[in-house]
C-alpha cells in the first residue's frame, strides 16, 4: 500500500465538532484496520474482533449524533431520515458480521469498499448537513461534547475487564 492508508481522514471531512471529528477518525481506524485484516489474510478471531469494534462503535457513534440533533432541535423529518440511514449502514455491518461468523463468508473487498463510500459520503454530506444546521441555529456544541466524552469515557471504563472492543484493537 505504499505507507498510505486505505481510507485517510482529511479536513474538509470535520463537521466542526470536536468529538464528533474525533468519533469519525477513529470510525475510519477501524475500517482501516478490517482492510488490513482482511488483506493479511489474518486469523479469524481477528477478523472478528474488528469487526465487532466496528459494530459496537458505529452503533455508539450513532446514538451520540443522534442525541446531539435531538437536543439541538434538529429538523425532525431530516433527523428520522438520517436514523434510516445509521440503521441501514448497522443492518449492513451486521449481516456480513453474521455471514462471516455463521457461514464462514469471508469479508470481501467489495464490503470494504462499499463501507469506506459509505462513510466517506456519509461524513462529507448528511453529517455536514446536521452540523450546518446546528450552526445556523447557533446551537453551542461544547456542553454537549463533554457530556458525550464522558459517555465514550464510561463505556470504555465499563468494558475493560469483558472482552476486546474498539479501543484496544491495536
Amino acid at each position: 500500500m505504499n505507507g498510505k492508508a486505505f481510507f485517510e481522514w482529511s479536513d474538509n471531512m470535520s463537521v466542526d465538532i470536536a468529538e464528533i471529528d474525533t468519533q469519525h477518525k477513529m470510525l475510519i481506524d477501524i475500517l482501516n484496520r478490517l482492510f488490513m485484516s482482511v488483506m493479511n489474510r489474518e486469523q479469524n478471531t481477528v477478523t472478528t474482533e474488528v469487526l465487532d469494534a466496528l459494530i459496537d462503535y458505529t452503533k455508539t457513534h450513532f446514538e451520540l449524533e443522534e442525541r446531539l440533533m435531538l437536543d439541538a432541535g434538529y429538523d425532525p423529518m431530516a433527523y428520522a431520515a438520517h436514523c434510516t440511514t445509521h440503521q441501514e449502514f448497522i443492518d449492513k455491518v451486521g449481516n456480513a458480521a453474521r455471514k462471516f461468523l455463521v457461514e464462514e463468508k469471508t469479508v470481501s473487498f467489495e464490503l470494504i469498499n462499499f463501507l469506506k463510500h459509505w462513510l466517506r459520503d456519509h461524513i462529507l454530506v448528511t453529517d455536514q448537513k446536521y452540523a450546518a444546521a446546528l450552526r445556523d441555529q447557533g446551537y453551542v456544541t461544547h456542553a454537549w461534547e463533554t457530556s458525550a466524552n464522558s459517555l465514550m469515557t464510561q463505556k470504555q471504563n465499563a468494558s475493560e475487564h469483558s472482552r476486546k472492543h474498539w479501543w484496544n484493537l491495536w
